[in-house]
């Protein structure tokens, strides 16, 4: 048993140091960070006539989704509400 338990703290503290954060070191200069903020920019920019192309296509068939979700999830609602109407009833 307490080979056991030497083996387990060896391991512990074996395996501490992997358990911290390492930073990479790695520092933006300001003039880093804005090019790089441009840059994430234009593929945004480029992304939205292609995402709002897709939201025109879909928007049907989204709206019908939505409904019945919405449908279905007062149906539920309404059966809950009277099961518990009848469970009431039943005990009085």
């Amino acid at each position: 048993m307490k080979n056991v338990n030497l083996v387990f703290l060896l391991l512990g503290v074996l395996l501490w140091p992997s358990c911290e954060s390492q930073e990479t070191g790695i520092r933006l200069t300001s003039s880093e960070r804005i090019r790089i903020d441009s840059l994430a920019k234009k593929q945004i920019d480029s992304l939205v006539p292609v995402l709002d192309s897709l939201c025109t296509v879909n928007k049907d068939k989204l709206i019908e989704q939505a409904l019945d979700s919405i449908i279905e999830l007062r149906q539920q609602e309404e059966q809950t509400l009277r099961e518990r109407i009848m469970r009431k009833q039943q005990q009085q």
